[in-house]
């Protein structure tokens, strides 16, 4: 497979897919040629979605935008390719999404999914392919979610039923909550 018909594969696309494949076109090429770090992968594709294939299974892309992109593409977990600092799954929810308690206050970090189970990943800055996410707000100070005690400044992410936090400038690691 060449650019061309690359091209005209994602012109035959299923319409809810065809924007997002005309901005992977975009990414991949420049000067109506594909960029040399895809050239291979192209050319052994027999269509779009092999080229997707093998750019998601490529471990040295998984931090870029095209790797995202394809992420989002295939409908695919991209979270077992990044290690997390902390991982608290399968939390049962009884709102619509996880409680964070700040002081006082309760503010419930979304998660991307309207089933009532959730997950919570933590991850070093940098630690996960921010592209693939949504990012949602930041929280700064103490704080506690699932039953950890968070102290510093994180960004939080929603992905696929998963609330995500990245330490962005933390003064210590999340400890277990006194009451677990």
């Amino acid at each position: 497979m060449d650019i061309d018909a690359l091209r005209t594969a994602v012109d035959a696309a299923p319409l809810r897919d065809r924007a997002a494949l005309e901005k992977l076109v975009l990414y991949v090429s420049a000067g109506g040629r594909v960029l040399p770090e895809y050239e291979e992968k192209l050319g052994a594709a027999e269509g779009y979605q092999d080229f997707l294939r093998a750019i998601y299974e490529d471990p040295a892309l998984k931090d870029t935008l095209v790797w995202a992109e394809c992420a989002r593409l295939s409908r695919r977990n991209w979270l077992p390719y990044f290690e997390p600092s902390l991982a608290v799954c399968n939390l049962r929810l009884k709102t619509d999404g996880i409680p964070v308690q700040m002081g006082d206050a309760v503010m419930l970090a979304p998660t991307g999914s309207r089933d009532n189970i959730a997950n919570l990943y933590v991850f070093p800055h940098g630690g996960f392919n921010r592209q693939a996410a949504e990012f949602v707000t930041s929280l700064g100070g103490r704080f506690t979610v699932a039953d950890w005690e968070f102290l510093g400044v994180y960004g939080l992410y929603k992905y696929r039923g998963t609330v995500i936090l990245e330490e962005w400038d933390v003064e210590r690691p999340p400890v277990a909550s006194p009451q677990r």
